[in-house]
């Protein structure tokens, strides 16, 4: 019980405030980023100062409670557990901006949106450690489906030219399929790594179960971790450090399964196989979402631009970013490139790069900026009015 209250309840009148308040201030903040594509800092300042009052006027509200003046009031576990919220949406929403997802203005949208979502609704579920995974899932489901309508919307209307329509589709049957051995030495080290990074889970588990943090017996954590931060992790799995790191596991593994009693059946079953699935699912959500959906849709959206028409905000299309990454001449300048766009230096430095190459007219591949704030405001919304993410409640409609 977070809230103590009697007919006369302040604590409700108060959520009905914040739920207004917060309409208005993410509704502005939805319409800037549809105009400009970006959010200022000004309006996320907005935000930050609005919850701080809003927090205040619940201290001030408790501290008379326990002084037996109020009777509708916060108590100390939902401070406790604001605290929480806090820490788990500033983690993942630096994960998704320091694995390139999504730009630090979004970043920020959502932060100040989780911490809105239990000043308005005080008995959401998930709140607190599963209220920034219920609102994520919600998010980029919302954007999935909104992305795939407007390539299928423009891909229709070029139905009759043959060249045109779905042309990203078979490009990437093409690029990614036909013409790539798929199952090389390379991936299949990746597969066993992922497999190996489940399998170390599950025997943690199993060793320390109720003595270490509650990460471990999340598997939605670790594929929200390895998905998102993929691009960070892959360069990881080709080092040594990882190498010994597996070695270190296997040798734990097999020492410590030696001194364990019927290991035939909860050793293999329960350790084993649980990683197979594990890995088994990661790999189609992976290869779905990031491999197929994620290189259709920004071919989709790629456009051109040469010396003169570079500019600082432009986003480099994947392709162009690892190429970037692996010429020696920019120094390592682009090894962190986040989706907030081109900084004015790395402008500058391929704006000199392509004054100079051999080609006169050559051009680099960009990805059009697509606004994000409606998705993570409709996501929020969802996650207010119905307490689930869209894929429980599709399940739950089903039934």
């Amino acid at each position: 019980m977070i809230m103590r209250s009697n007919h006369y309840n302040l604590t409700i009148i108060l959520s009905y405030i914040t739920t207004i308040i917060y309409l208005i201030w993410s509704i502005s903040i939805v319409k800037e980023d549809m105009e400009t594509g970006k959010i200022k800092n000004i309006k996320i300042m907005q935000g930050i100062k609005i919850i701080g009052i809003i927090i205040f006027v619940h201290i001030i509200n408790t501290v008379s409670g326990n002084l037996g003046y109020s009777k509708s009031y916060m108590n100390l576990s939902f401070y406790k557990f604001y605290f929480i919220n806090i820490l788990y949406s500033l983690i993942s929403s630096y994960i998704l901006w320091y694995g390139e997802i999504w730009p630090a203005g979004d970043a920020k949208f959502f932060i100040i949106s989780l911490l809105f979502i239990p000043l308005c609704k005080y008995d959401i579920y998930g709140f607190p450690s599963y209220l920034w995974l219920i609102s994520m899932i919600n998010i980029f489901i919302i954007a999935a489906v909104y992305s795939i309508y407007n390539y299928l919307k423009d891909n229709f209307s070029n139905i009759k030219n043959e060249q045109i329509a779905f042309k990203e589709i078979k490009d990437f049957h093409t690029d990614r399929i036909k013409n790539k051995n798929i199952l090389n030495i390379n991936n299949m080290f990746k597969i066993f790594s992922i497999f190996s990074i489940f399998l170390g889970k599950q025997f943690l588990n199993m060793i320390m179960f109720r003595y270490i943090f509650n990460i471990f017996h999340r598997t939605d954590i670790f594929f929200f971790i390895l998905f998102f931060l993929w691009p960070k992790i892959s360069k990881f799995l080709n080092t040594k450090i990882w190498r010994y790191t597996l070695a270190t596991i296997y040798i734990i593994i097999i020492i410590y399964s030696l001194y364990m009693t019927d290991i035939s059946s909860y050793f293999i079953k329960k350790i084993f196989l649980t990683s197979i699935s594990n890995t088994v699912m990661f790999g189609g959500i992976f290869f779905i979402a990031k491999v197929i959906f994620e290189y259709i849709l920004e071919k989709h959206n790629t456009y051109y631009a040469g010396t003169d028409e570079i500019k600082e905000g432009m986003i480099l299309s994947s392709k162009e970013l690892e190429i970037a990454k692996k010429n020696e001449l920019f120094k390592g300048m682009f090894d962190d490139a986040f989706k907030d766009g081109l900084t004015k230096e790395q402008a500058e430095v391929l704006k000199e790069w392509l004054k100079n190459h051999p080609d006169k007219n050559a051009k680099l591949e960009f990805v059009k900026a697509k606004p994000f704030a409606l998705s993570i405001f409709i996501g929020i919304i969802f996650c207010l009015v119905f307490s689930k993410n869209i894929m429980l409640y599709l399940k739950n409609l089903i039934k």
